[in-house]
């Protein structure tokens, strides 16, 4: 029986569109190289540098100066507003479950989540999870284990009575090593509000 379920954020319950980050960096006059500089977004995903080192940091990979407003809306614009129905589909779920998210994320998206939301708004959907984990704010991130494990630990929770749902098919695998149910989620082909069916066949 499924009594926890643990959400990725973005394409999962955020749409995003990763290629608008790239158009619009190459609209700045992006060099090629910026596209190798993972270990450099996956230090800022941890928190290990913080949003002017980041996006100092990114800065030598452009033809000319760009200044850092331009270079976070850049980096925002994969962004897509969060749906004004989540909250009641929490809810919902939120009857008969323990609700967790779980993201690979960053300072200058989250604010900007809560911007375009509205901070009233972001508050109520941050509210029907019993605990939030952001990579940058705990300072691990997936496909890791330990940050899965963090989270089973911290909340007692029972591998085998948890589904997790992730974009991802590393973070997916090791979730899946641990233990723990999962839904691949396929962003042009799934809805994250067939969720009842997938449980519903989970059980059956």
């Amino acid at each position: 029986m499924i009594k926890n379920i643990i959400f990725d954020f973005g394409a999962v319950l955020i749409p995003i569109d990763e290629s608008l980050t790239w158009s619009a960096f190459q609209e700045l006059g992006a060099k090629d190289k910026l596209k190798d500089q993972q270990k450099v977004f996956q230090k800022y995903e941890k928190g290990e540098i913080s949003t002017s080192e980041f996006l100092t940091s990114i800065q030598p990979f452009f033809f000319r100066k760009i200044y850092p407003p331009q270079l976070a809306s850049a980096w925002n614009a994969l962004l897509k507003p969060l749906p004004g129905e989540r909250v009641n589909f929490l809810k919902r779920l939120k009857k008969n479950h323990k609700l967790f998210l779980l993201s690979n994320t960053n300072e200058l998206h989250i604010n900007h989540i809560k911007a375009e939301a509205g901070l009233f708004d972001y508050k109520q959907f941050i509210s029907q999870f019993d605990h939030v984990y952001y990579s940058h704010e705990v300072g691990m991130r997936k496909p890791d284990a330990e940050i899965f494990e963090k989270v089973l630990k911290d909340n007692d929770l029972v591998a085998e009575e948890t589904f997790y749902i992730d974009d991802g098919k590393k973070h997916i695998k090791t979730a899946k090593s641990l233990g723990i149910k999962t839904w691949h989620f396929k962003p042009e082909e799934d809805d994250i509000n067939d969720l009842g069916k997938v449980l519903s066949k989970l059980h059956s």
